[in-house]
């Protein structure tokens, strides 16, 4: 997918009204300490909040120092509106250096206080903020729905001014899932409210968004053009993180048409003006990444090897930095095994498997974290029910005892009359609790539901995006070493030939454990379409004949699980995979059928060489198939006779 990274990165800086503006800077920061030492407690918090926030993308230990003796003044100071401000920005401290917990924490913390007081532009602001939390964690719904929260809110604290960053924000959100109508809809929105009201720094930005989008569809020429007006509008604002964020979008473009040559001189000039005027240093990482890409396109190794020197020293400066150093890595393997030296090549190609997996280390245990509150939070929502459910009984008993209590005080003659209007009522109530029972017990039926297949989503996309993305970075792993190790021994090639081939075999089989965890119910139509589709590639490495047949009956009448779907589709992979190797086979059937007993049949014949079942021993393959077998509650029974063939016959309820 088409995206540029630095374009969001200061949209914190949006929500607090404050941006770079060039070299001097930092001396505007020391003048602002210098001015807060003299001024009341106020103002001193509020430049405290201005220039930690500064110092987040600049000096982050700096701006956290400042922060927290902010805090501590505005607590015992008795300044809310200080410390929900300053703790807000600490909150923006923990999120963009990577800690969300520990961000969440500190949003909700000022969200707290920024409400029991009214502050109605904090407030706004954090709820901004807890969207761009919900974004950075890939909650993209939760997102939306905050950033819908603060666009409705502005309506109640400011003009229409401060839309922009809203719509801006909605924009983004849409763009990272692919819904590129949306996003550009919701940019344009964005930029329309600036440009009515002569927001021209932020112009640059909606201009450098819409661009964006517009790389993404595919439309270069208007992309480039849609850079080229950012461009201009941030260096006449003199807003130079916002130019060098569109130099990096422009140059993004140029790579992704292959002109390393239009790339280079823009990630040149943003990389040393990032440097010189000390603007985001942090995302020169990957800007130093596409230069080595590039000049390694254009052949051009000296240049590559320079670059691959300054991004091992910059990240001694930033080892923080961990998704831009797996592509600095790949790419410097990629230098080392062009300029011949295998060693390097590999030592670089090792280090972008540890921060690979580093990352995948630390997502996996925060969505285990995650996992594991969410089943506390279920079953405090039970004892919560569960705690209802008997309230209401004991209500019912004392009803129940004070209509005894005042029937039996009533004149004889109503004790009829009373009673069974008793009943009535009792009845009544009765028929309501049963009819709520029911409810709750459905409504929690779908909830479980709701949450097994949240589950089985989330599950199946950490499988496609974590372990999928890992098997294809080893692919490419290897073919580097392929190439860094030409000329080596012919076994050393082919063995990682072989260890690839696994490895694009073990995606296969990946996905089709996900497209099984993602159904609930397989039907038939399905199950025959992905056997087919093994079939055919059976087909073309290999001269045997093939004959599949699925019975009328079972394609009108018949839908399966997902368990029992992907143990029959397994089943007859294994099946069709040991005739392919052992059986010499020149005919191979499968057939699926059901009986009148309402048992399902499959049937995988060859009219191979056969074997002796007596005396021939067991592999994997045949306990697999026995296994699973036995999990789909039913039999497997397997003849063969040498030179006739073998036939396994499947049957199950």
């Amino acid at each position: 997918m088409f995206k540029i990274v630095q374009i969001s990165v200061f949209l914190f800086a949006l929500c607090c009204s404050f941006s770079v503006i060039g070299q001097s800077t930092s001396k505007k920061m020391d003048s602002l300490m210098q001015h807060a030492e003299t001024s009341n407690d106020s103002v001193k918090l509020r430049i405290y909040n201005k220039v930690s926030f500064y110092y987040i993308f600049n000096e982050p230990e700096r701006a956290k120092a400042l922060l927290l003796k902010g805090i501590n003044q505005a607590e015992k100071k008795k300044i809310p509106f200080s410390e929900a401000e300053l703790i807000n920005t600490y909150g923006i401290y923990y999120d963009v250096s990577g800690q969300s917990d520990s961000a969440k924490y500190y949003f909700e913390k000022a969200l707290s206080i920024s409400k029991k007081h009214d502050y109605g532009i904090i407030t706004v602001m954090i709820i901004n903020n807890l969207g761009m939390f919900h974004w950075n964690k890939g909650n993209y719904q939760d997102a939306l729905n905050y950033f819908f929260q603060a666009l409705e809110m502005n309506k109640n604290n400011a003009k229409d001014s401060g839309n922009g960053i809203y719509f801006n924000n909605i924009g983004l959100i849409y763009q990272e899932m692919g819904q590129y109508d949306k996003s550009l809809e919701y940019h344009e929105k964005a930029l329309a409210v600036r440009e009515k009201y002569h927001q021209k720094s932020e112009i640059a930005t909606s201009l450098s968004n819409i661009a964006v989008v517009l790389g993404a569809q595919g439309k270069y020429s208007k992309s480039e053009e849609t850079f080229m007006k950012a461009i201009k509008m941030a260096k006449a604002e003199n807003e130079m993180g916002k130019y060098y964020d569109a130099l990096s979008g422009l140059s993004t473009i140029y790579i992704e048409q292959n002109q390393p040559l239009k790339a280079i001189p823009l990630l040149e000039e943003l990389r040393e003006g990032r440097n010189k005027h000390n603007i985001d240093r942090r995302s020169n990482l990957v800007a130093i990444s596409h230069l080595i890409d590039a000049y390694n396109t254009t052949e051009n190794l000296t240049a590559a090897l320079k670059y691959v020197t300054s991004g091992t020293n910059f990240l001694q400066e930033f080892p923080d930095i961990k998704n831009s150093a797996v592509d600095f890595f790949q790419n410097a393997s990629e230098t080392y095994f062009r300029t011949g030296n295998s060693k390097e090549g590999l030592a670089f190609i090792k280090k972008a498997i540890n921060a690979k997996e580093e990352i995948f280390s630390s997502e996996n245990a925060t969505a285990i974290a995650a996992l594991e509150t969410k089943f506390k939070v279920a079953a405090k929502e039970k004892d919560l029910a569960e705690a209802r459910a008997n309230l209401v009984q004991r209500e019912l008993e004392v009803e129940q005892k004070n209509s005894l209590i005042f029937g039996t005080l009533a004149v004889a003659v109503f004790l009829g009359i009373l009673g069974f209007l008793v009943y009535k009522q009792q009845k009544l109530k009765n028929n309501q609790l049963l009819k709520e029972g029911e409810l709750k017990a459905a409504l929690a039926k779908i909830e479980t539901q709701n949450q097994l297949q949240e589950q089985r989503l989330r599950i199946s996309r950490d499988l496609h995006d974590n372990i999928g993305s890992q098997l294809t970075f080893i692919i490419s792993s290897i073919d580097n070493l392929k190439f860094g190790l030409n000329g080596a021994a012919t076994s050393v090639t082919d063995k990682l030939g072989k260890i690839s081939e696994f490895t694009s075999q073990t995606i296969y089989e990946l996905r089709d454990t996900i497209w099984a965890m993602n159904k609930n119910d397989i039907s038939v139509e399905d199950l025959q379409a992905r056997i087919s589709n093994f079939i055919e590639k059976a087909k073309v490495s290999s001269d045997v004949e093939f004959h599949f047949d699925v019975a009328e009956n079972i394609l009108k009448e018949t839908n399966f699980t997902s368990m029992q779907g992907m143990n029959m589709y397994r089943i007859i992979q294994e099946a069709v995979n040991n005739s392919l190797k052992y059986a010499e086979a020149s005919l191979i059937k499968v057939a699926i059928k059901k009986r009148e007993d309402a048992l399902v049949e499959v049937l995988i014949f060859d009219n191979g060489k056969g074997f002796d079942l007596k005396n021939s021993k067991s592999g994997n393959g045949l306990a697999n198939i026995q296994k699973r077998a036995k999990d789909l509650g039913g039999n497997v029974k397997i003849t063969s006779e040498e030179e006739k063939g073998t036939t396994l016959l499947l049957s199950f309820k």
